[in-house]
């Protein structure tokens, strides 16, 4: 039997079929454009040729038409990626073709393990056939291609082969990806092309981004007064203006709480990313709470569309009007765009999170492998980059250095609290040739200047209650907390509650994880409305408040904890330089407990210091020696570079974690819009648009927390939960025994 080779089925009420050999060519096509950005063209060119060869059996086309026809409700797969993989395995086995081929819809499997699925006996004669249509419509595929030469000149170590597959294998998913999508939704892929520009108008591009900055920039330099704040940040934006012409690579950005690091380093990334010919900016920030701080400055400026926000909890009410939860056209219209642009990052300027970033660099599936290439020839600032877990940081240091010294990236590490990632040591292989932007000499000189607080230290044990005595001891109406654990904050907000003649439960307020997302961005916005009246406000908090947070405090008490997180909380303290001296109590807690592991290591390393004679926490050269200390208990805990050795994409995907999975979420029924659409749910499939709008009513438990009330727990899907047992307005929600210490009047479930 004679068949046309189609490559998919009409859309849902047409005729037109997506021929084969025209779906092969496109995709090899935009492959080969986007691997041509690291000098790999050829590869993405010949993964996209052959990438769909076994639908070239004629089992796959009988397949396609019982799937077209819906003659049957069951309709058995006819595998195809093994046949084109079988085929660059065969002709091309040093080059990582036949591991993209394999994996373009299953993810990258182990390279140890492809020889065997490939000579699956069962698949051999549809593999003849395969190729033998393949060529009557390709014509011959031993081509004359020299591999080699691109092979020896792209890969000197296993480890540039790990990132060099893991780039192509992006390539060819996204083209794969695109070119389907224009045949079922042509209408989405015009959509795309617009971007996040409004529509009718060009494509938001770098110039535009830099220019608007540019001008905001000095415009607010000229009008500042002479203070010594803004004299810091005037200083430190000509420095970062300055650097951005000096060429791609690693730097470093130290600037003090206050400093303008923030609108600064956007300013060194757009300025250097046009100097040297780049496409995009990449901010990686480690909390949500930053993101969205980080995301409304750059707004404010640059035009709500500029920038693209990717993360789990990005908030999706602003498309909805006040009145009724309905989407305008134009809100809908941006929505989404914003939705296709989060699949493979194909705009200017990106703000995601540092778990995003790292999970999709060390992943295998190709939903979240699609973006890579397009981190190829960018700019990315890595935020409060002391955050990054010390047991990842040679994984996480060997791509980050590969992508500068091979793929044009340029790399800013941005904190107050510079970690140790430079040289190399026994222990932990640093990254080479980094530049500071600010010269360490004036870098220390901005410390010194900024310095808005005094620290006060006591070492020899606090219980709750001398926490609380000195609050009141010292009349702090206004003072934030933080303390290791979540179960810490509990036990100190239930002593503040037990001092009704100090203390207003009106105006005490909690933060931590115990909350769901959109109950912190509240709880958040009421405290700074509270601190710029001078209202009375006790934040009791765990360290999601540290970094990065817009708070200003006139006191923070900080429970010992890892030397760089205490620098972060003081932060929180006399922000805005409004007091002459804010005060940081450091406490030694003798109730509570800290948490194992890496913490507890900071912890232990952070007393050490903490009793040294004339310990100077204003001097930022403290924080050598303390991450040089902590990187000695291990800087590879799960063995991922053995495994990137070995190419176990599976493995390496499974293993690297910045945010541990021992976890399930459940959704808490916090108004009535998450209780509208629970209610939708009933009716209908889950889809995307749900999980995203769930997600900022979500609590992630630990699974024994979550096996303590499953039994309360509604499941609406498969692993999705509703919270059936108690929530706190201020502690959030209840588990185990918490659940009944609760007031009646205080529950919102």
């Amino acid at each position: 039997m004679q068949y046309k080779f189609n490559a998919h089925t009409p859309p849902k009420g047409e005729d037109k079929w997506h021929e084969l050999k025209e779906h092969l060519g496109d995709v090899a096509n935009l492959a080969e454009e986007f691997a041509d950005k690291f000098k790999a063209g050829k590869l993405g060119y010949y993964a996209g040729l052959w990438h769909d060869l076994g639908k070239y059996n004629p089992e796959f086309q009988k397949y396609l038409d019982k799937c077209h026809s819906g003659t049957s409700s069951y309709i058995k797969k006819v595998p195809h990626a093994i046949h084109g993989a079988k085929l660059a395995w065969d002709l091309y086995k040093p080059t990582p073709l036949a591991l993209l081929i394999y994996g373009h819809h299953a993810g990258l499997p182990a390279k140890s393990e492809l020889p065997d699925k490939l000579a699956n006996p069962k698949h051999e004669e549809d593999y003849k056939i395969a190729c033998a249509n393949a060529e009557q419509e390709l014509g011959k595929l031993q081509i004359d291609e020299d591999f080699n030469p691109l092979v020896r000149s792209l890969l000197t170590d296993c480890y540039s082969y790990d990132l060099l597959t893991r780039l192509l294998f992006s390539c060819l998913v996204d083209a794969d990806y695109l070119d389907t999508e224009e045949h079922f939704k042509p209408a989405q892929t015009i959509q795309r092309q617009q971007s996040l520009a409004e529509p009718l108008c060009k494509r938001i591009d770098l110039t535009d981004l830099w220019t608007k900055l540019k001008i905001d920039r000095e415009k607010v330099i000229q009008a500042a007064d002479i203070s010594s704040v803004n004299q810091v940040r005037r200083e430190v934006y000509e420095a970062c203006t300055d650097a951005a012409e000096l060429p791609a690579g690693v730097f470093r950005l130290a600037v003090p709480t206050g400093g303008g690091k923030t609108l600064s380093g956007l300013s060194f990334a757009l300025k250097h990313a046009l100097k040297y010919g780049l496409d995009r900016v990449i901010i990686a920030v480690p909390y949500t709470s930053i993101i969205e701080q980080t995301v409304n400055v750059y707004r404010d400026i640059l035009g709500e569309n500029a920038v693209l926000e990717h993360h789990s909890a990005a908030n999706t009410e602003q498309f909805y009007s006040d009145d009724k939860e309905e989407i305008n056209d134009d809100a809908r219209q941006q929505y989404a765009k914003a939705r296709l642009a989060t699949q493979n990052w194909d705009v200017p300027l990106i703000v995601t999170t540092t778990v995003q970033l790292f999970e999709s660099l060390f992943a295998n599936r190709p939903s979240k492998c699609r973006k890579l290439h397009n981190i190829v020839k960018s700019v990315i600032i890595l935020d409060e980059v002391q955050t990054l877990p010390v047991g990842l940081l040679s994984p996480i240091l060997s791509v980050l250095g590969e992508l500068c010294d091979r793929y044009q990236v340029t790399v800013v590490l941005c904190t107050a609290t510079q970690p140790a990632f430079t040289g190399d040591t026994g222990y932990l292989k640093g990254l080479k040739n980094v530049r500071d932007i600010i010269a360490p000499d004036l870098a220390i000189q901005h410390f010194q200047n900024l310095q808005r607080v005094n620290y006060e230290l006591h070492l020899q044990g606090w219980l709750w209650s001398d926490l609380i005595d000195d609050l009141v001891a010292h009349q702090q109406h206004q003072a934030l907390i933080v303390l290791n654990t979540r179960k810490d904050t509990l036990a100190v907000l239930d002593v503040l509650n037990n001092r009704s003649d100090d203390f207003d439960r009106a105006d005490i307020f909690h933060l931590s994880t115990l909350l769901c997302g959109k109950h912190r961005r509240e709880v958040l916005a009421t405290v700074k409305a509270r601190l710029k009246n001078n209202l009375p406000c006790i934040l009791v908090s765990t360290q999601v408040v540290e970094a990065g947070v817009d708070l200003d405090f006139p006191a923070v008490y900080r429970a010992v904890g890892p030397l760089d997180r205490i620098v972060q909380a003081a932060g929180r303290c006399n922000r805005e330089g409004k007091l002459g001296l804010g005060r940081v109590v450091i406490f030694q807690p003798s109730e509570g407990k800290v948490p194992q592991g890496e913490y507890q290591t900071a912890v232990d390393e952070t007393i050490r210091l903490l009793n040294r004679e004339n310990l100077n926490l204003h001097d930022p050269s403290i924080f050598e020696e303390y991450f040089q200390c902590l990187y000695q208990s291990g800087a590879d805990i799960h063995q991922i570079q053995d495994l990137r050795k070995r190419l176990d994409f599976p493995e390496v995907a499974k293993k690297f974690r910045l945010i541990s999975d021992d976890t399930t979420s459940v959704i808490i029924e916090y108004d009535d819009k998450v209780r509208k659409r629970l209610r939708e749910l009933n009716y209908r499939d889950i889809n995307a648009g749900d999980y995203r709008f769930l997600q900022p009513y979500m609590v992630s438990l630990r699974n024994y927390e979550f096996l303590q009330g499953k039994d309360l727990c509604a499941e609406i899907a498969p692993g999705l939960y509703v919270w059936g047992g108690t929530y706190h307005a201020v502690k959030g929600i209840g588990i185990g025994a918490r659940s009944i210490d609760y007031d009646p009047a205080d529950l919102m479930l």
